[in-house]
């Protein structure tokens, strides 16, 4: 969790493992402080660090911004939501979790039925 260091030292790894391209998410490797609670990085500075350095890396950046689904769309750029104005939905990775563990209701549109009931069955 050493944010936009650590998705250099990623970049790195598998560029000696013959990687050319490296995808790199919103928020990667990022961390709260223990003390407030907030984001020591911003949600995409991991993306414009490793953007600024991918040529001296000889890797190039493929950057992707976050999706959100939309009842109107489908999914969409984060973005791309907010400036249409369409109602987004959402469900944390905390959220997916304790109710993949509780046995509550996860919806379609973030999980296939028979990716939940295959994680189900491993958590048993």
């Amino acid at each position: 969790m050493a944010g936009p260091r650590e998705a250099i030292q990623h970049i790195i790894v598998r560029k000696n493992f013959g990687a050319t391209h490296f995808i790199i998410g919103r928020d990667m490797a990022g961390c709260k402080s223990t003390v407030t609670g907030q984001d020591f990085y911003g949600p995409y500075d991991s993306q414009h660090f490793a953007e600024k350095y991918s040529k001296e890396l000889g890797v190039d950046v493929v950057p992707f911004k976050n999706l959100v689904y939309t009842e109107s769309r489908g999914y969409v750029g984060e973005d791309e939501a907010e400036k249409e104005n369409l109602k987004s939905l959402s469900l944390s990775g905390t959220e997916f979790r304790k109710r993949l563990l509780n046995g509550e209701e996860i919806p379609e549109w973030f999980s296939f039925p028979e990716v939940v009931a295959v994680l189900r069955a491993a958590a048993k």
